[in-house]
C-alpha cells in the first residue's frame, strides 16, 4: 500500500489524501449507508482524523448524532464519513479513491440489514451489527 494515497469526487471540484495505514476498511450494509450511498453496500476506510486532508469545499449532512456525511457541493459524490463521537475518526469512500484496489475490505459489518437477494461471495468475516472493536 502507497504511504499517500489520492481520492477526488466525480466532478473534481473536491480532491483529498489519506496517509498511512487505515484503523479498518469494511463493507458497510446499514440501512444509512445505502440510502447516502444509493447502493446495496458501502466500502469505507477509517483513518484517524488527522491522517486525511482535502482542497476545496465540502457540503455535510448529519446523518446520525454519531457522524457528519461530508459530499462534493457540485456534483454529489459522497466522500467521508466524520465521526462526531469524540474518536477523532474520518471514513473516506474506498470507490473514490484514485487506485481504490489499495485498501482491500477486511470484513462485512451490518449484514443484519443488508438487501436480501444481494450477495457478494467473498469469505471476509460477516459481523449482524458494527465490526467488534470499531
Amino acid at each position: 500500500m502507497a504511504d499517500i494515497l489520492h481520492g477526488h469526487c466525480l466532478c473534481g471540484a473536491l480532491s483529498y489524501q489519506c496517509r498511512g495505514k487505515p484503523l479498518a476498511v469494511t463493507y458497510c450494509h446499514c440501512r444509512a449507508c445505502q440510502l447516502a450511498s444509493g447502493a446495496p453496500v458501502y466500502l469505507g476506510a477509517l483513518y484517524p482524523r488527522e491522517a486525511v486532508s482535502w482542497q476545496g469545499a465540502t457540503t455535510a449532512y448529519r446523518s446520525s448524532p454519531l457522524g457528519l456525511r461530508h459530499f462534493c457541493p457540485v456534483c454529489g459524490s459522497t466522500l467521508f464519513y466524520e465521526c462526531t463521537d469524540g474518536s477523532g475518526q474520518l471514513e473516506i469512500t474506498v470507490p473514490t479513491l484514485e487506485h481504490p484496489e489499495a485498501l482491500p475490505a477486511e470484513c462485512h459489518e451490518w449484514t443484519r440489514s443488508a438487501i436480501p437477494g444481494f450477495d457478494i461471495a467473498d469469505a471476509l468475516p460477516r459481523h449482524p451489527e458494527g465490526a467488534p472493536g470499531l
